[in-house]
């Protein structure tokens, strides 16, 4: 793996990433929308096939959030890492190319999203992927969309979210100040005779 790739295990992180959150989120908010709504319409209406449907549609739901959750604690989601130094579109299709360069090894990786994903050269950015079976080398056959590079791939629905963190600041270098001696004046300053 690249040097910006990073497991993120539920179990040993203080705190879920927000956009895996508000996924979790979305999808447990979705399945109860939709079972709430097959409620209120079943009881004004009295048609069980829309709450049938209804139920269906909210378990289904509550069961993706509940195998996201899952993968979370297993620690099967990953979180590539880097600095955007690139976007490239791609010609006949939805999906764009990004390029994100660790500052730390300078390794470079290429991710292909949907182009209503935003991204900002000169930003740096995690984005997590779910490691599921099909996203592994072994299993993939040149996908439509996800990360390429040298060690692996992964499909563009096997993504999570992204982070921006903002406008990337080299760390200033410091020099050390000139030493000066106790006593003896500054060049800088001028003594009082010089000033009258």
């Amino acid at each position: 793996m690249h040097g910006n790739e990073n497991t993120i295990p539920g179990s040993k992180q203080s705190a879920t990433p927000k956009p895996v959150f508000m996924r979790l989120l979305m999808l447990f908010g979705s399945g109860a929308i939709c079972l709430l709504v097959g409620i209120a319409a079943a009881l004004a209406t009295g048609d069980l096939i829309l709450l049938a449907m209804s139920a269906v549609l909210g378990i289904a739901f509550a069961a993706k959030g509940a195998l996201l959750k899952r993968k979370i604690s297993a620690g099967q989601i990953y979180g590539v890492s880097g600095v955007c130094v690139g976007i490239a579109p791609k010609m006949l299709g939805r999906y764009r190319r990004i390029e994100l360069v660790d500052v730390d090894t300078g390794g470079d990786t290429h991710i292909i999203l949907p182009k209503k994903v935003t991204f900002k050269i000169g930003h740096v950015y995690t984005c997590y992927f779910d490691n599921h079976v099909g996203s592994r080398p072994e299993n993939l056959a040149n996908p439509k969309g996800g990360i390429s590079g040298a060690d692996f791939d992964l499909p563009t629905n096997g993504f999570l979210g992204h982070e921006d963190f903002g406008v990337y600041q080299e760390k200033p270098s410091i020099e050390p100040a000139a030493p000066s001696i106790v006593g003896q004046p500054d060049k800088n300053t001028k003594n009082e005779e010089d000033l009258k």
